[in-house]
């Protein structure tokens, strides 16, 4: 929108004099201890290394406080439904659970949920419009679920 003639263009500029908010912790919520040990600032620790599976594209191996995963990345490679021509690739995920992972046995229907939020996660990254005709397949294996612990 164009000024008025004669008047001075108008300019954002911040209002220096706004009140600050309050702090969302107060002083003494800093220092509790959480179940694990852990102060209020301190993170998981953590372990990572790539080249896990020497098969794969790629891969690498994660430990975040007691979760341990294998992730496998295989492609871009030709699709199997070859037939039918895309001019996108195709993205597959998969997470799946070994029978030790957990204390309760059986999978349940969660690593379908799980394979489901990879695939969301992954798919803005993944530039599938370059690959056409392709698969990119992505297996995350869970070793051990330590859940938030």
């Amino acid at each position: 929108m164009a000024a008025k003639p004669g008047s001075a263009p108008v300019t954002y500029s911040p209002n220096l004099g706004q009140k600050t908010r309050p702090p969302i912790f107060k002083d003494n919520d800093l220092d509790w201890v959480r179940p694990d040990g852990r102060g209020f600032h301190q993170c998981r620790p953590a372990f990572f290394r790539t080249g896990a599976v020497n098969s794969a594209s790629g891969s690498a191996y994660a430990e975040l406080g007691s979760t341990k995963v294998i992730v496998s990345v295989f492609g871009p490679r030709e699709s199997k439904k070859a037939m039918m021509y895309s001019d996108t690739g195709r993205l597959n995920c998969n997470v799946s659970y070994t029978t030790f992972a957990t204390p309760v046995r059986g999978q349940g229907s969660d690593h379908k949920e799980f394979s489901s939020m990879l695939h969301k996660a992954l798919e803005g990254a993944i530039m599938l419009e370059t690959f056409p005709k392709t698969t990119v397949d992505v297996f995350a294996l869970v070793l051990e679920s330590g859940g938030s612990k």
